[in-house]
């Protein structure tokens, strides 16, 4: 839960204020508006949300083909590993 409410605090303020930009920039060497033009189309907002796992079928099966599981979860176990907080 700590981590869930940390990661949502930090998405937030990447996109809300521009300290988080400016620092960005520094750490990756290029123009703070090259910086601020660029993230909202490499990064969009909505792809770093933590309220919804899509595609479980796909995610499981990309796990078993690479040796993360030996077959897929079963709906107990899924229910067990994914417990998302509400906002």
């Amino acid at each position: 839960m700590r981590f869930v409410k940390a990661y949502r605090e930090s998405v937030d303020w990447m996109y809300s204020d521009p300290e988080a930009i400016k620092r960005y920039a520094q750490k990756v060497k290029s123009p703070e508006d090259f910086v601020a033009r660029s993230i909202p189309k490499i990064y969009p907002k909505p792809v770093l949300q933590t309220d919804e796992m899509k595609d479980l079928d796909g995610i499981q099966r990309d796990a078993v083909k690479l040796k993360f599981l030996d077959q897929p979860l079963s709906k107990e176990q899924l229910a067990e590993l994914l417990q998302i907080p509400a906002r």
